[in-house]
């Protein structure tokens, strides 16, 4: 998990989802909340690693990127009303693109430790609902014949031998 100073830099770039926790920074009773919701946050972020970017501001640096948030309007009107809430996309927040439909809104349902602890299990659920999709539906893994690997790693050039092999080859 990252507490940052800004939600449009690319800290987790193998990151499959992208978590972003907002909230208003000028009501006291948020600020009081995202303590909270940090510390349950910290332990999804140790369970999944790199595969999901959970981000949380730095509490100096919640205007900044609030204005950020603001300024792109198709994540800024989406959240209306709703906070606060934790973002889940699978873009990062440069690429959110309401269009494509890749992103769901959890709200907090209260502002105690059970509507924390429900929002947490969702992010813990859409996050392993949407990893096991991928790992279920990625792309097979081209496989040659032995003998075109063999022919792809060799490399004919003058030298103590006729022939030499790539090193770099995966043969």
């Amino acid at each position: 998990m990252w507490v940052t100073q800004t939600y449009l830099g690319n800290v987790e770039p193998d990151a499959q989802l992208f978590v972003y926790y907002l909230f208003e920074d000028y009501s006291d009773e948020q600020v009081r909340f995202t303590e909270r919701v940090q510390r349950r946050l910290e332990i999804v972020g140790e369970a999944f690693g790199n595969s999901v970017a959970l981000l949380v501001p730095n509490p100096r640096y919640a205007v900044r990127i609030e204005a950020e948030v603001r300024g792109i309007q198709e994540v800024w009107w989406t959240l209306q009303s709703k906070l606060p809430a934790l973002l889940v996309c699978t873009r990062p927040l440069t690429k959110f693109d309401p269009e494509q439909g890749d992103y769901y809104i959890i709200s907090f349902a209260s502002k105690d430790a059970r509507g924390v602890a429900e929002a947490v299990n969702r992010v813990k659920t859409l996050a392993n609902d949407y990893l096991s999709w991928q790992f279920a539906n990625r792309p097979p893994e081209e496989r040659r014949e032995w003998w075109r690997r063999f022919f792809n790693a060799l490399e004919l050039k003058p030298g103590f031998g006729p022939i030499k092999r790539d090193p770099s080859s995966r043969w």
